[in-house]
């Protein structure tokens, strides 16, 4: 059973201590960089009623691995190498149920600015801004079509704007039913909405301070979720869907030759949840990536 969006909005104040669940948690960077970047894609939480089952799928995949929070909060740091890129956590509501839900944190100046904003424009606020000691400021919302994503002032300031390792975030995509609708209202917040190019149809960029940091698409046929889908860079895709079938994963979009040369996929975990992987090496031209 998939978690609801009341159980994932829920999920963040039970790890943030609002719920008194847990004191707090770590920055997203250690040590503090203090920039500021707003409208990067800076943090990833996966929300599951299965903490133990997601751990063990993507570690598999990604050869992440996985760094307990003290305090008794259910959140464990994702690591790949040495670098912190997201979390893990169980919701109090969802234990006892299957489910995954993958979270992208875009960050803002001010959050509870940016709520407000996005309600004027359509958003639904799940989540008003919560201050999470040790992390910053959070935020879940909804966008008019239904995706569900965060807004985060980070207490140490964001990840700065290098290439993406192997095992990293490299990319998020939204999936909408009405691409052009949703670049008018990502627009009125701080990103730039630009055509990705000739031959790639309703596609749009969400830029910000020189970079693309996100995609905007139409939904698949047969598709009727909107939703934001992180991407992870790996070495090899054939290798890392091969890792994911052998894991008890599915394969929902195989690599195709005339889609990025089969550099990119779609999987799905074994509790439900969604996830890109991808191959990108254009970094001569590009240290952050435009898919």
């Amino acid at each position: 059973m998939r978690l609801t969006l009341a159980a994932a909005a829920l999920s963040l104040a039970v790890a943030s201590g609002t719920a008194g669940a847990a004191p707090g948690l770590p920055p997203i960077v250690d040590p503090p960089t203090n920039l500021r970047i707003p409208g990067k894609f800076v943090w990833f939480d996966l929300v599951t009623g299965d903490p133990a089952t997601a751990r063990a799928f993507y570690g598999k995949v990604f050869g992440w691995s996985f760094l307990a929070v003290p305090g008794g909060a259910d959140y464990s740091l994702i690591a790949a190498g040495d670098r912190t890129i997201g979390g893990v956590f169980q919701p109090a509501a969802a234990r006892g149920r299957a489910g995954t839900r993958w979270l992208s944190f875009v960050s803002v100046e001010d959050v509870g600015a940016a709520a407000s904003r996005l309600e004027e424009l359509g958003f639904a606020v799940l989540l008003p801004a919560t201050e999470v000691p040790g992390r910053g400021t959070q935020a879940i919302v909804r966008d008019p079509q239904g995706a569900v994503f965060g807004l985060m002032r980070s207490a140490a300031g964001d990840p700065a704007d290098e290439p993406v390792g192997t095992g990293e975030f490299f990319w998020v995509d939204l999936y909408a039913h009405d691409a052009a609708a949703a670049a008018a209202a990502y627009g009125q917040v701080g990103f730039s909405a630009v055509p990705a190019g000739e031959g790639l149809g309703e596609r749009v960029l969400l830029a910000s301070y020189g970079y693309a940091r996100a995609g905007i698409t139409p939904l698949p046929a047969g598709a009727d979720k909107a939703g934001w889908l992180p991407y992870v860079q790996v070495d090899s895709v054939p290798d890392a869907v091969a890792s994911a079938v052998a894991a008890g994963g599915k394969v929902l979009l195989p690599p195709d030759p005339q889609v990025l040369d089969g550099n990119v996929a779609v999987i799905g975990d074994p509790l439900g949840g969604v996830i890109g992987i991808i191959h990108w090496t254009r970094y001569a031209e590009d240290s952050e990536g435009q898919p």
